[in-house]
């Protein structure tokens, strides 16, 4: 028996379809969970195995990269105010 475990993540709508095609590659099950208009993020809850950790680091480091990033032009936002 394979031991699937589940975890809710908030991806990004600018990074949505890049996470959705390895969702879809890995055929990874999955639940839309809500829809954030004013963070501009769709939460999802992912299932998955042991075999599936390196997508779902992958799918993590995604969302990091991009949090980054927004949290660059938000500084640069500041700096001109």
């Amino acid at each position: 028996m394979t031991k699937l475990t589940r975890l809710v993540f908030g991806i990004p709508a600018n990074i949505m379809l890049d996470v959705c095609s390895l969702i879809c590659e890995h055929e990874l099950e999955h639940t839309i969970m809500e829809v954030d208009k004013d963070e501009d993020t769709i939460s999802l809850e992912l299932q998955y195995s042991k075999q599936d950790r390196k997508v779902i680091h992958k799918i993590e480091d995604m969302i990091a990269d991009n949090s980054h990033e927004e949290d660059d032009d938000e500084d640069e936002d500041d700096e001109q105010d």
